[in-house]
C-alpha cells in the first residue's frame, strides 16, 4: 500500500502542482473564441481504492458544481497553519477538471485536523 505524505513538503508540492497547472491554462491561441466551460469530478478513495465518481452538472445553475467551484479556494492547504495530529481515517477526495478556463486538481484527505475540516467542507458543497 502507497503511502501518501502530508507534512510541509507535500503541502509545498501540492501548492506548486496546483500553479503549473494554473499557468498551464493560460496559455492563449486564436481558436479560444468560445466561453470556456466548467467540468469538475471528484473522485472518492478508501485508502487507495477508488469507490465512487461524481461527475458534477456544471452546466445547472447553482447546485453542487457551483457549490464546489465556490469552497475551491479553501480546499488547498495553508503552507502555515497549524494542525491537529488526529486521523480522521483513509478516506481522501480528489477534484479534477477545468473551472474558466483553468485545469484544477485538488486533493482531500482526513490525514489531520486540517485536513477533516476541509473534507467535511468539500462534502457540504456536495450535498449542494
Amino acid at each position: 500500500m502507497k503511502e501518501i505524505g502530508h507534512g510541509r513538503a507535500a503541502y509545498r508540492a501540492l501548492a506548486l502542482a496546483l500553479t503549473v497547472l494554473a499557468l498551464a491554462g493560460c496559455g492563449g491561441g486564436d481558436d479560444e473564441a468560445a466561453a470556456p466551460e466548467n467540468a469538475i469530478t471528484v473522485r472518492e478513495f478508501d485508502g487507495e481504492t477508488l469507490t465512487r465518481t461524481i461527475p458534477l452538472d456544471c452546466a445547472e445553475a447553482g447546485g453542487a458544481c457551483a457549490a464546489v467551484i465556490a469552497v475551491l479556494p479553501r480546499l488547498a492547504p495553508d503552507l502555515e497553519e497549524v494542525c491537529t495530529q488526529i486521523y480522521g481515517g483513509p478516506e481522501r477526495r480528489v477534484v479534477t477538471g477545468v473551472v474558466d478556463g483553468l485545469a484544477v486538481a485538488v486533493e482531500v484527505t482526513r490525514a489531520d485536523g486540517c485536513q477533516m475540516a476541509r473534507y467535511d467542507l468539500l462534502t457540504k458543497a456536495l450535498a449542494g
